[in-house]
């Protein structure tokens, strides 16, 4: 619970900056709605101006504040304790999940396990310590709200992105509006200097965070994703002034950054037997079409599969982006049912065939590329059998 006392002692640090937000929304308002619509616009201009300026900033606090809490009640989306793959693929264990066609490995083809919370870890998950479990879709912690962003909650960020947004620029069109006024009083407030810079260090600031997210949606990366990428180009950058030394003598003196090659591996039914075909991060395995993504985010609790091919229309895409931009008509969506399998791995459902349909459930389906990719390199033969495999001829 986010009330609980074990959540705040462990979040305590990251707990103040969100307080701060909110202790600066507190003198937001007091200079826009007191010293710019009450003083300076409803007394000395017009009513209705200032009236105006009180219902839209009001009305995008609630909204704002709503989406907020919403992220923290949500919560970035729980992974289920998996039990292991059954990766011999034997036919007389049943309590282990039966071998998907497709699964995200390490190097030598075993699946990822999370020690964390002693589970099968599926892609794009990721333990968060400020929540304690394992995060579905794990984009980041956001340090302005206070809490991890993931599959669940990730609509409701974007959304408390947009109004953040819009409160400040309907703010400052208010400010530039009747600063001269204020100035031709005799002197400016200056409660209006430091809104200016309130405002276009947030304008700025949000707009950028905003271009960034919705760049993601359409591609279907996360956050993680695009540190990832980073860290390769950086990585690459300084090998490349390892062998170049004098062409780049300032990155020589830098220290070795983290080794990051971009490559990961997917482990594929091959025949009989199976294999492990290498790719590169900047593949998108996931991205399944700019309309396709944001209708996802939208109607398919930001999943990426499970919707029929009919589903995804222009239509349904304009009402995606109605969604995105209209306060509170998605929060009914919220609440529906994105977890039907989770009573039956709570209480110990033991059948293999049922768990590999829990398994890909929680799971994030490939798109065709990727597949067609997977198909060239077995045909090619460009993989290597799995270690596991390996061991036992």
């Amino acid at each position: 619970m986010i009330l609980s006392k074990q959540y705040i002692s462990k979040n305590f640090i990251k707990l103040v900056v969100p307080i701060a937000i909110v202790f600066g929304m507190g003198y937001f308002n007091f200079v826009v709605n007191y010293s710019l619509g009450y003083k300076l616009i409803y007394v000395h201009h017009s009513q209705a101006a200032g009236i105006v300026l009180w219902v839209l900033t009001g009305f995008l606090q609630l909204a704002l504040y709503t989406y907020w809490i919403l992220i923290f009640v949500i919560g970035p989306g729980k992974s289920p304790a998996f039990p292991p793959l059954n990766i011999y693929n034997d036919p007389n264990t049943h309590d282990l999940i039966a071998l998907p066609d497709l699964f995200f490995c390490d190097e030598l083809g075993y699946p990822y396990f999370c020690s964390a919370s002693n589970s099968m870890k599926i892609e794009r998950s990721f333990f968060s310590k400020d929540v304690g479990y394992t995060v579905l879709k794990f984009d980041h912690y956001c340090v302005w709200i206070g809490h991890s962003i993931g599959q669940d909650n990730y609509l409701f960020f974007i959304k408390f992105l947009v109004y953040f947004w819009f409160l400040f620029v309907i703010a400052l069109i208010y400010l530039a509006r009747y600063t001269g006024d204020s100035i031709n009083q005799g002197e400016i407030d200056h409660n209006f200097i430091v809104l200016y810079i309130f405002c276009g260090f947030w304008i700025l600031m949000i707009g950028g965070l905003t271009g960034i997210h919705i760049r993601y949606i359409c591609f279907n990366i996360t956050t993680l994703d695009d540190i990832t990428r980073n860290q390769r180009r950086r990585y690459n950058r300084w090998i490349e002034s390892q062998q170049n030394p004098e062409a780049s003598s300032w990155l020589n003196a830098k220290k070795e950054p983290r080794k990051e090659l971009g490559t990961r591996y997917v482990n594929v039914k091959n025949g009989d037997t199976r294999a492990v075909v290498t790719y590169y991060i900047d593949e998108r395995p996931f991205d399944m079409s700019v309309k396709k993504n944001w209708i996802n985010l939208v109607f398919n609790g930001n999943r990426n599969h499970g919707l029929d091919e009919l589903f995804y229309t222009t239509w349904k895409l304009v009402c995606a982006v109605f969604v995105v931009l209209v306060p509170f008509v998605d929060v009914p969506l919220c609440f529906r049912n994105t977890k039907p399998f989770k009573e039956d791995i709570e209480h110990g459902q033991s059948d293999s065939e049922k768990l590999l349909q829990i398994y890909n459930t929680y799971s994030s389906a490939v798109n065709q590329n990727f597949l067609e990719m997977i198909d060239r390199k077995l045909n090619a033969e460009d993989f290597r059998v799995p270690t596991y495999l390996q061991k036992e001829e």
